[in-house]
């Protein structure tokens, strides 16, 4: 029964972003090992396994984001989740028994995926490099170049130096993702960890 005073309800939302961090930076060095050829094929099973994990803090980092007025940040972390976790992971994991059973795919439609991915990513990283520390906009142009020659390498442009210059930018896109994983979680904790100004005033 309502007294007929007015109660605020003030909930507080802890932002789960540097989740979204660890889970970018987790799934970019994998591929940034298997398109360098650290790792190989038998590797697909087990990184469709990582990929998948991966959702889980992606998600989280989205939600919280979302609901607390970040939309650039919340959708961002939205389909990092579902593409570049979710269909990684089925991905993976239809490469690794696809010359198991003598599946026929082809992988030219992931190059249509990817360059959706690539173009939304590229023509949204202004918003980090006003917006977020230097090491989130560092790791964001190392994800734009990575998506841009894994973008070539689907559509059949697979040589040496365009999986290695895929790799090392995935590289770059989850060692300054390590950087924003541990500098949210410290931050919050209200210790300092430097990850720079923004880039852009």
């Amino acid at each position: 029964m309502s007294d007929g005073k007015d109660v605020n309800v003030t909930i507080k939302i802890a932002d789960a972003g540097p989740g979204g961090w660890i889970a970018y930076s987790i799934a970019t060095w994998i591929a940034w090992a298997f398109l360098c050829g650290f790792v190989g094929p038998k590797a697909l099973l087990l990184m469709a396994c990582i990929s998948l994990a991966c959702t889980i803090p992606y998600l989280g980092a989205a939600i919280t984001q979302l609901k607390l007025g970040n939309v650039a940040g919340g959708v961002t972390w939205l389909y990092f989740g579902a593409f570049f976790a979710f269909c990684s992971a089925l991905t993976y994991f239809v490469s690794y028994f696809a010359p198991i059973y003598g599946w026929e795919l082809d992988a030219k439609v992931l190059g249509f995926e990817w360059a959706v991915l690539g173009v939304t990513l590229i023509l949204t990283t202004p918003i980090f490099l006003k917006y977020a520390p230097a090491s989130a906009s560092i790791s964001v142009i190392g994800a734009d170049v990575g998506i841009a020659f894994l973008v070539l390498i689907y559509f059949g442009y697979a040589s040496p130096a365009v999986m290695q210059i895929s790799g090392w930018g995935f590289f770059v896109a989850g060692l300054f993702g390590i950087v924003m994983t541990v500098g949210g979680i410290l931050c919050a904790a209200g210790m300092k960890f430097p990850m720079g100004a923004p880039l852009i005033k």
